[in-house]
């Protein structure tokens, strides 16, 4: 059962940060030493923290006495969360792999409601609009990282254009944030977003 296990917790999550040779040396660990469900999730969650922290891999962190490998690697997992963070050496976009910025015609716009919103949730009525599909940066808790984790940032060379011809209530407020599904503010004006923003700004005021 831990195979299932361990395959039922990796997919819960965004672990495309972890390399194979990670994975395998996780998933071999855990059926052998027969761990919990929740002890797999902590083992890979752990081993994202320890990459983005850039203490290293999981498989060569593991102790070579393994009887109480799992909790020395807790505790130095933990050691190293209560500890200052250094930025003197920022970590790079997507590290191991190259981003590849894509500009290219797309069918809709993307606006839409916020996720979570519901008739069963407190919501402040945000609307969401995809003014860039994925981010440069690899922040492991961040959602992004589940639906985008190819390497390639999508610009919609028609947003300009969408956005005037996008029908807007004058007598209506409007609460639109572009954060859904990329940390859009950090490209600047790449491909001329900001621009578009600004221009569709001025007419809804007007």
């Amino acid at each position: 059962m831990s195979y299932e296990k361990f395959q039922e917790a990796l997919s819960q999550s965004g672990y495309t940060h972890l390399s194979q040779k990670s994975v395998a040396f996780l998933e071999e660990l855990s059926q052998k030493k027969r761990f919990s469900f929740q002890q797999i999730r902590q083992l890979l969650d752990m081993a994202v923290d320890f990459k983005m922290w850039q203490k290293g891999d999981i498989e060569d962190l593991w102790p070579d006495e393994e009887k109480d490998g799992f909790k020395t690697v807790k505790e130095f997992w933990l050691t190293c969360k209560q500890s200052p963070r250094d930025y003197s050496k920022p970590t790079p976009f997507y590290e191991g792999q190259k981003v590849k910025l894509e500009a290219k015609p797309k069918e809709n716009l993307g606006l839409g409601r916020c996720p979570v919103a519901s008739p069963q949730t407190r919501c402040c009525n945000l609307m969401t609009l995809d003014a860039v599909e994925s981010c440069g940066f690899d922040c492991s808790y961040c959602a992004v990282q589940s639906f985008y984790n190819e390497g390639v940032v999508g610009f919609d060379t028609n947003f300009a254009s969408k956005l005037q011809n996008l029908s807007i209530d004058p007598d209506k407020i409007y609460h639109i944030g572009t954060g859904q599904s990329s940390d859009s503010l950090m490209w600047g004006n790449k491909e001329g977003i900001m621009d578009a923003l600004f221009a569709f700004a001025k007419k809804i005021q007007m």
